[in-house]
């Protein structure tokens, strides 16, 4: 048995020994199986709030009982000593003499006789109390910011339902009314209540984009879809605020640019949508001009999907950005006027949310700018790349076209290039000038053409002035001409005479070979504008056969849904709750339900469970969730609850005709 602690004239190497172990920094003790220290040195005392070695082991009997907060930890102890004859770094918790706790870190082994029995077990411990502080601290603020976040997205998933539903009548009420006669004084107000509901929404979705993926909970799609319509439906919806201000909205897309891609079209029409509406704002006079290439990153093989790295240009002939400001425009709520007295509204969040939508699809952005001088922004991503745009001029009426001699007029370098490059795809003889000055020049030297396509605004001499020009030519009075116009057709009726036909600016390539094929062979191209044109001013549509209930627990909502169903030829039943809706399709079947997901008595996913459980396989109707909740995961709840379909609120018309078209072609 080792000597005691404070034992008289030991010898000189146990004195120089019984010295180390009483000024260690380590609590150093020697204990005996059954839980009884026989020797401790200062240090341990003082961690264990005792005056003294001898102070300590009077006091201290049975050490599972005094030391150790939880007794079982001494069991835990002789086990892994048992096993592994020591133990290192266990970590617990121990009482002090005063009943406070601390934590401490214990290495120990077991001192064995020659027969192996164990005669006492010796080792050291330290106070890690500090740094286990330290550790619970982490964890207590990392499950506070949990918290916070959860709280935070229930409170933005709340305030995204209470403003979107009332929305949804502003905006769904307004877009209907003004499909309704009205005085021209009524129909501005109703269409500055549109706007103004518009962009409140926009600034809604901004912030609840914003907080996603600042919580990273925004998850990207991986869906297939087709480049050009992407980017065409980007320009249509800017198409009117260019007109407005007289700008030309052009656009290009580069040859070998597939046709397909497999990525996340919202978020990628949602960025251009961003900088272009950014470039028609900060315009006043000249172009945007939207390009797109491609760069592939490996070769697949043929008929494969490849990796593409798609390089979007968006450029404007703006106010441009200050040197010192194109640091900050992508940072949030920043603006480059962040003055009271700005010109220009926004939330300053457009740009800081395209960029990081940008990065998470693998990409970049950057801009380049002059102030007076206008800016491009610049921005690429990784898409899945599936096929290469043929385009139209692959097939339907190209061989009309071949060789055909077509006139182009446009005071626009960039549209007169974009418009001649896409011609001469098509085998056309393409001669292109950029005044009418010069067209009528070179007519009168007695050039002849097949066609011409003339852009209506032109300095000195527009579109309609040189189509009267050309109309008194001999020999060109009856070459069909085309107007180029972003402002669509000219006002008045002798005007429209002069125009075989119309082309809205951007000209897209499908429209712009479908219409000049139409003039070479007008009985195979006519039939299609026909019917197009009878669309207008028809009574509407004969009720659709298809059976649909609608559960909304909003009566401005309900009549908003009313109406649009009725403008597209649908007859509903509505109910208020979930509750309702189950009694309803117990008395009647029904092909479309509506549902809506919070209402009172039982809500859209309860309701969609038990339809699901009590209804065979055979009769289960078409469950659309009608929500204002616009989270990630709302979509995700809403399908594994057992909904078919997904529209976030405010609901618009198009939307809901693409949902219910995608019924039928489910069904089909």
């Amino acid at each position: 048995m080792p000597p005691s602690c404070g034992q008289a004239e030991l010898p000189l190497p146990l004195a120089r020994y019984e010295s180390i172990v009483q000024n260690a920094v380590e609590g150093i003790f020697q204990s005996t199986p059954d839980g009884r220290y026989i020797l401790v040195n200062k240090a341990l005392a003082r961690m264990y709030g005792y005056y003294s070695p001898q102070h300590l082991l009077s006091e201290v009997q049975d050490i599972s009982r005094s030391i150790y907060v939880d007794p079982k930890t001494r069991q835990v102890f002789k086990q892994l000593i048992e096993r592994e004859g020591e133990v290192r770094g266990l970590e617990y918790e121990v009482y002090r003499r005063d009943g406070s706790t601390l934590w401490i870190s214990e290495h120990a082994r077991a001192v064995r006789d020659e027969q192996g029995r164990v005669l006492y077990y010796e080792g050291f411990v330290q106070d890690i109390s500090r740094r286990k502080k330290a550790e619970m601290d982490l964890v207590a603020a990392k499950e506070a910011a949990e918290a916070a976040s959860r709280a935070k997205s229930q409170f933005l998933a709340s305030m995204s339902h209470e403003i979107r539903t009332p929305m949804n009548g502003v905006i769904g009420m307004a877009s209907l009314l003004l499909d309704t006669p009205l005085l021209r004084e009524q129909a501005d107000y109703v269409e500055t209540i549109r706007q103004s509901g518009d962009s409140l929404l926009t600034i809604i979705n901004d912030i609840l984009d914003f907080s996603k993926i600042e919580s990273g909970r925004l998850e990207l799609e991986a869906e297939v879809f087709c480049l050009r319509d992407c980017v065409e439906g980007c320009l249509d919806l800017l198409s009117l605020k260019a007109s407005q201000k007289g700008l030309d909205l052009l656009y290009e897309i580069a040859d070998g640019v597939p046709g397909s891609v497999r990525g996340d079209a919202t978020r990628l029409r949602q960025v251009i949508v961003n900088l272009l509406g950014n470039a028609v704002k900060f315009t006043e006079r000249g172009e945007v001009f939207l390009s797109i290439r491609c760069e592939s990153l490996q070769a697949g093989a043929a008929g494969c999907a490849s990796p593409v790295r798609l390089c979007v240009s968006v450029k404007d002939t703006g106010i441009g950005i200050p040197p010192e400001a194109q640091d900050r425009i992508f940072e949030s709520f920043t603006q480059v006027d962040a003055s009271t007295t700005r010109r220009y509204g926004g939330t300053g969040l457009g740009l800081a949310i395209s960029r990081r939508l940008v990065e998470l699809m693998g990409g970049r952005m950057e801009v380049e700018s002059a102030l007076g001088l206008g800016s491009e922004f610049r921005f690429s991503v990784i898409l899945e790349g599936l096929e290469v745009a043929g385009g139209p001029a692959q097939g339907g009426l190209r061989s009309h076209l071949v060789g055909k001699r077509l006139l182009i007029v446009d005071d626009n370098p960039t549209n007169l290039r974009i418009l001649g490059k896409q011609a001469s795809k098509w085998s056309l003889a393409v001669h292109a000038v950029s005044s009418g000055a010069e067209a009528l020049e070179c007519l009168r030297q007695g050039a002849r053409f097949d066609f011409a396509i003339l852009d209506m605004q032109m300095p000195e001499m527009d579109g309609v002035m040189l189509a009267r020009q050309i109309r008194a030519l001999q020999g060109a009075a009856e070459m069909p001409l085309v107007l180029l116009s972003s402002m669509g057709r000219p006002e008045a009726e002798g005007d429209r005479r002069l125009f075989a036909a119309c082309l809205t600016k951007p000209a897209k390539p499908a429209h712009l070979h479908e219409l000049l094929a139409g003039l070479v062979a007008p009985s195979e191209a006519g039939a299609a504008r026909s019917l197009a044109a009878m669309g207008a001013g028809q009574p509407p549509v004969p009720l659709h056969p298809t059976r649909v209930l609608a559960a909304e627990d909003n009566s401005v909502n309900q009549k908003v849904l009313a109406q649009m169903l009725k403008r597209l030829g649908y007859r509903a039943d509505f109910v208020a709750n979930g509750q309702e809706a189950l009694e309803a399709c117990a008395l009647q079947a029904y092909d479309v339900i509506l549902m809506d997901v919070q209402m009172p008595e039982m809500d859209g996913h309860e309701a969609t469970r038990r339809l699901r459980a009590r209804l065979r396989s055979a009769e289960d109707p078409w469950i659309i969730a009608l929500t204002a909740n616009a989270m990630q995961g709302d979509r995700e709840r809403c399908l594994a609850s057992g909904m078919n379909d997904y529209l976030t609120k405010p609901v618009t018309l198009p939307k809901l005709s693409l949902a219910l078209e995608r019924v039928r072609q489910a069904r089909s």
